[in-house]
């Protein structure tokens, strides 16, 4: 058997000529459609899938169909706090592929799992997918690249090969960072955990560029980037409460909602003794008394924005590699 010419676009012919079979038959495995054996299929898929072509633009097009699916990839969370963005962005992406005749599939996955993609992949279930966490090194990325399939993440990557979709964080937590040094505070607090996320590396270097713009050299005493659980948050404040730090910045909705009830437990008055503000907004945070300072993103447009530009890459359009959704600093009580 020979080698198909890896410089060229895989073409019906080049994989019916290695395989001894006919272009229709290609064809009709490709797509799933027609009469053919079920060995043949799988001989067929299998080797498409070995030499990394399958699903490709080429392919799609020489089988002359669509599934007219995308996936959207969730992580398995295990917090109430993480399921509104999750679930805002689904919608989002939802409401998007209904208008333009899509319907979603909706896949969990659980830490490196990749059975679930590739029996979408290759049973040919969807046309594109999108992810909705991104990692510093990430494991799903860079499969679905491998694969050549069309996708977008929702979140930042550091293969800039890659279509990502994201929020501004990096400028958000920057401006929000500045404003809070323009209302006269001189110390902010970072709190923050799982850096592996690249959400949470974004708003930290945000947080870092908020000191160097004003200026101002960054406390190491004043950071805390793995903050697991409860009882590290609640160590965490405990220390900057006698550090008498002026502020203290959560990385996210979550944090700060652990922030506010330690302090509420210990009797601190917020903003009196202490100010608070959050990197992200949900109503996870509007049960407290003292309303809170936070940045507010549009996420059902993130995943609408997701969801257009991943169909207009199934399209063949051609579509931005990085785009930035802008954000709000909400002033509030938390850090009068």
């Amino acid at each position: 058997m020979g080698s198909v010419n890896l410089e060229k676009a895989m073409t019906i012919h080049d994989v019916a000529r290695e395989l001894g079979v006919s272009a229709s038959t290609v064809s009709r495995a490709i797509s799933g459609k027609g009469r053919i054996g079920n060995a043949t299929r799988d001989r067929v898929l299998q080797y498409i899938e070995e030499h990394g072509f399958y699903p490709n633009a080429a392919a799609q097009s020489l089988a002359q169909s669509r599934t007219n699916n995308i996936a959207i990839i969730l992580p398995e969370v295990k917090t109430l706090a993480d399921m509104p963005f999750f679930h805002t962005c689904m919608y989002g992406v939802e409401e998007m592929a209904q208008a333009n005749d899509y319907d979603m599939l909706v896949v969990i996955t659980n830490g490196r799992e990749l059975r679930p993609l590739e029996r979408l992949i290759q049973n040919r279930k969807v046309d594109g997918m999108i992810l909705t966490r991104t990692y510093a090194d990430d494991f799903f990325a860079r499969y679905l690249k491998k694969k050549q399939i069309p996708f977008v993440t929702v979140g930042q990557v550091e293969d800039q090969d890659i279509i990502q979709v994201d929020n501004d964080n990096i400028g958000a937590c920057r401006e929000l960072v500045s404003v809070l040094f323009s209302k006269g505070i001189k110390q902010i607090a970072y709190l923050g955990c799982s850096m592996e996320q690249t959400v949470n590396r974004c708003r930290y270097e945000g947080y870092l560029a908020g000191y160097a713009k004003a200026g101002k050299a960054v406390q190491s005493e004043f950071i805390y980037t793995a903050l697991n659980n409860e009882a590290m948050v609640e160590m965490a404040v405990d220390e900057l409460l006698k550090n008498q730090v002026d502020c203290m910045l959560c990385q996210d909705d979550y944090i700060c909602d652990e922030v506010i009830r330690c302090l509420e437990k210990e009797g601190v008055d917020v903003p009196g003794q202490v100010k608070v503000a959050s990197c992200h907004y949900s109503r996870l945070l509007d049960h407290y008394p003292v309303t809170v300072t936070s940045l507010k993103f549009d996420i059902m447009d993130l995943g609408r924005r997701a969801c257009r530009i991943l169909l207009d890459s199934i399209n063949g359009r051609e579509v931005p590699i990085r785009t930035l959704l802008d954000y709000e600093v909400i002033l509030k009580e938390s850090t009068k």
